[in-house]
């Protein structure tokens, strides 16, 4: 069978509404969504379309208020966990708040930070998620890769993988490599000693981060690391700037941690753009410091837009 007949058996639809694919609720139309249900279906759509976009959780995703042109596979049916002891191997659209209760009701520890992070499997491998003092990293075994160039699958150690604070290979090359799943080994340790923990963790989130009935992407900015290793809150730079509460259209920067925009009354993207602008103007004229976004924009781009987000990617 064809790649283009496969295709045609995978779950699809057109002029498709993704404002409940993305944590920020903003209102977008895809011309075209798939929803692969495995990574068979996953590969084939990566090897017959020449351009697409990847959606996981979509937790640091800014979707344009202007519509997405290019495919868009959503991942979410791509949601396989496979326990063999202290082994675990997990698809891309696992989400990780689910991954992070599975594995602790089956005694292993490792991924008790996940509980706070609305996030796919996928997307925590490739940005190294982390919180807590733990990373997604820090117990990875391997992880199965779509490789674009080659239009073929490959499987990368950890080293391979080239890990630092928020970073991969994969994240550093987009354009190139896509998370299929991932292999990983856990400590085994008492359930209840692995449930404190993760109870600590959304507790911390709970009164330090905004709750998703205020939709936001999370962190807009990495901490700012400075060349002797210190590292400085992007929110305390921000916080200093007089930024809290300040409000462009339908979005503003989060009263109670300045490092967080939310979407408080129907905002577009170009709103949000205008709050992450502000923010980063602010820091750098009062700082000398450019703060790096942690969000992706997907879709079409006003001029302002464009300009907004060159000057802030420095692209």
């Amino acid at each position: 069978m064809s790649n283009i007949s496969k295709i045609a058996n995978i779950e699809s639809f057109c002029d498709f509404e993704l404002r409940n694919f993305s944590t920020l609720k903003i209102s977008s139309i895809a011309k075209l969504v798939y929803f692969p249900k495995n990574i068979d279906e996953f590969v084939v759509l990566m090897q017959s379309l020449d351009d697409f976009l990847i959606v996981g959780a979509g937790s640091n995703l800014i979707f344009s208020s202007f519509g997405v042109d290019i495919p868009v596979i959503i991942t979410k049916k791509m949601n396989e966990i496979s326990i063999s002891k202290d082994i675990i191997e997990v698809q891309a659209g696992v989400l990780t708040q689910k991954l992070s209760t599975e594995v602790a009701q089956n005694s292993l520890s490792g991924f008790e930070f996940l509980i706070g992070i609305p996030s796919t499997l996928g997307g925590a491998v490739a940005m190294n998620a982390g919180a807590h003092g733990q990373e997604i990293s820090d117990c990875l075994l391997s992880a199965l890769i779509y490789d674009k160039k080659t239009k073929s699958v490959v499987e990368f150690s950890k080293e391979q993988l080239k890990y630092s604070y928020r970073n991969s290979i994969i994240k550093q090359n987009p354009n190139d490599y896509v998370v299929l799943s991932a292999k990983f080994k856990l400590d085994k340790k008492p359930k209840d000693e692995i449930l404190k923990k993760m109870d600590e963790n959304t507790k911390f989130r709970k009164n330090n981060q905004p709750s998703l009935a205020l939709p936001n992407v999370g962190s807009v900015f990495k901490n700012h690391i400075m060349p002797s290793g210190e590292k400085l809150s992007a929110g305390m730079l921000i916080d200093k700037c007089g930024l809290r509460g300040k409000c462009f259209g339908g979005a503003k920067v989060w009263e109670n941690h300045a490092n967080f925009a939310i979407n408080f009354d129907n905002a577009t993207s170009s709103d949000y753009l205008n709050v992450i602008f502000a923010m980063y103007n602010n820091v750098k004229e009062k700082f000398q410091i450019e703060l790096e976004p942690e969000v992706v924009f997907a879709g079409k781009m006003s001029k302002v837009e464009e300009e907004q987000w060159k000057i802030m990617k420095k692209s």
